[in-house]
Formats: structure tokens, C-alpha cells, sequence
């Protein structure tokens, strides 16, 4: 059934997959490491929620591609992925997708509060608050995902390579079991709607404070704009993704399409609010400063 869904020869599909991990996941670390430095230089910046939200981001975002680029090596090495990498390599993938999707919508209510209410916001994200926000958010994926992974490797009893590595592919294999549908269910149908919908309403708070006359301003369209168009990005593909999808929809040019569309979302949001943060780009100057006239004392 698999073969007969194949629409595009297996060389070029995979080779096209290895090219654009490999170009994606090289340009957002490239990207993403003098965020990082500046971010965690003393004194770090780390205090703040929003750079701590967005380090984690930035973090999350290079493993995922990470392991997407090794996936996308491994099939073309071989031409197929034995069932049970397959499975390790879609539970770790969703993990950081879930990781992802509550950063983002934490980030998204930290910037509403500060700006809707700027005097209860040193209240409402103290310290303690945001260090614990975040490490529930990387346990409590780690936990789910891996819980689900268990599941499926105990119900899953077969041995042989899959010339595609989807979640939707495994859905037969898995139509009998209620755990892991129970889970997939409630991640993909209830999480990500969820954090959607709230990430859409911190969105139209701003909208209409903005409305208003009290956010008229380039950088407020922009961070507003960038919202969206994450929520878009960001969920399409997730729900593609998930094994909710039954299995005969599979498609290789779509496929090809959601993960392209997926790493757009996930490296051009942080990417952009960390490069157009005030904080950040002086920090970025310092330093670039720093290191000139350093070359230029030791020359």
C-alpha cells in the first residue's frame, strides 16, 4: 500500500528532503548562536521571561531540526528507516513540537501582560513562576511523548525498514490500540487548538489595543503580524503530522510541503522577534565592536 502511494521516485524524494534539513537546520543554527551568545553573556538576560522563553525556543528549535536532518540522513543512506527508529525519531520530533507550541503561547501571554498590564506584570512573572512554567513544559513532553512512545513499541510488533517515516503511515499499525489514540487525540486535537486559540487571543488584545491608538506603532505591527502568521505556520503542519490523518492521505509532494512550511514556523518567528528585540541588537553591536578592536590590538 505504501509503494502505491509513492508519487515521487525514493532518490529524489529523499535527497530532497536531506537538502532542505541540511540547508534549514545549518542556516537557523548560524542564526540562532549570537542570539544565544548575547542572550546568556554576562550579565545574562536570562532574568527576563521573554529572553528565557525565547532561549529555550531558539534551543528547541535547533534539536528538532537536529533530529529531522538526521532522520532525513538515515533514509537516504538506506533508502527506509527500520519501525521502531521510526517511532523514537516521531515521539522525539513531537516532543519538541509540543515544547515549541507552549513556549510560543507562554510567549505570547508574557508579552500581552506586559503590555495590558505593565504594573502587576513583575507580579504575575516572578522568577520562581517562569523557571517552574518552563521546566514543566520540557517534563511534561518528555513524559507524554515518551509515555506514547512506550506504548507503541510494545504494541507494534514488527521488523521491517519503511521507505517513508510519517506518523500517518503508522496509523493502521496502531488503529487498535485506544491508549495511543486516547493520546493522540487529546494532543493534537485539544492541545494545539488550545494553545492556538490562545495564542490568537493575546493576538487580538493587542489588535485592538492597537485599534485603540495605544500600540499604533511599526515594531507592535510587526510583532503582532508575526503572531499570526506562527499560529498559521505553526498548527497546519502539527495536525498534518499527527496520526489522526488516515493513512491513504499520504503524499509525497505534501509531505515535502508540510515540512518546509513547519521549519519556516518554527526558525523565522524566534529568529525575527530575537533580531528585532532593542536589547538584543546592542548587545550584538557591543560585542561585534568588542571583537574589532580586539583583532585590531593583537594585529
Amino acid at each position: 500500500m505504501l509503494e502505491s502511494q509513492e508519487q515521487i521516485n525514493s532518490t529524489i524524494y529523499h535527497l530532497v528532503k536531506m537538502v532542505s534539513m541540511c540547508v534549514s537546520c545549518s542556516l537557523n543554527t548560524v542564526l540562532s548562536l549570537p542570539l544565544l551568545l548575547v542572550i546568556m553573556r554576562p550579565p545574562s538576560l536570562l532574568r527576563h521571561t521573554r529572553f528565557l522563553l525565547l532561549a529555550h525556543l531558539l534551543l528547541c528549535d535547533n534539536l528538532q531540526q537536529f533530529l529531522w536532518t538526521i532522520k532525513a540522513v538515515l533514509l537516504k543512506s538506506s533508502e527506509g528507516i527500520p519501525v521502531t527508529q521510526c517511532l523514537i525519531f516521531c515521539a522525539a520530533i513531537q516532543a519538541c513540537s509540543l515544547v515549541d507550541l507552549l513556549l510560543s503561547t507562554v510567549l505570547a501571554v508574557d508579552r500581552c501582560v506586559a503590555v495590558k498590564w505593565p504594573l502587576r506584570y513583575e507580579f504575575l512573572m516572578c522568577p520562581q513562576r517562569r523557571r517552574a512554567t518552563v521546566a514543566a513544559i520540557w517534563t511534561l513532553s518528555v513524559v507524554l511523548n515518551g509515555g506514547a512512545l512506550c506504548i507503541c513499541l510494545n504494541t507494534v510488533q514488527v521488523n521491517f525498514s519503511l521507505p517513508r517515516c510519517r506518523p500517518l503511515i503508522l496509523t493502521p499499525c496502531l488503529s487498535g490500540t485506544s491508549a495511543v489514540l486516547l493520546y493522540c487525540t487529546v494532543g493534537t486535537a485539544v492541545v494545539v487548538p488550545l494553545c492556538s486559540l490562545t495564542i490568537l487571543g493575546c493576538f487580538s488584545l493587542l489588535c485592538w489595543d492597537m485599534h485603540a491608538g495605544l500600540l499604533c506603532t511599526k515594531r507592535a505591527c510587526v510583532t503582532l503580524t508575526l503572531q499570526g502568521a506562527q499560529t498559521l505556520l505553526f498548527s497546519v503542519p502539527v495536525v498534518m503530522d499527527s496520526y489522526l490523518i488516515p493513512g491513504y492521505l499520504h503524499s509525497d509532494a505534501l509531505d515535502i510541503a508540510a515540512t518546509i512550511t513547519y521549519n519556516l514556523a518554527v526558525s523565522l518567528i524566534p529568529l525575527v522577534y530575537g533580531y528585532r528585540s532593542r536589547e538584543l541588537q546592542q548587545r550584538i553591536r557591543q560585542a561585534a565592536h568588542r571583537n574589532k578592536v580586539i583583532s585590531q590590538s593583537q594585529s
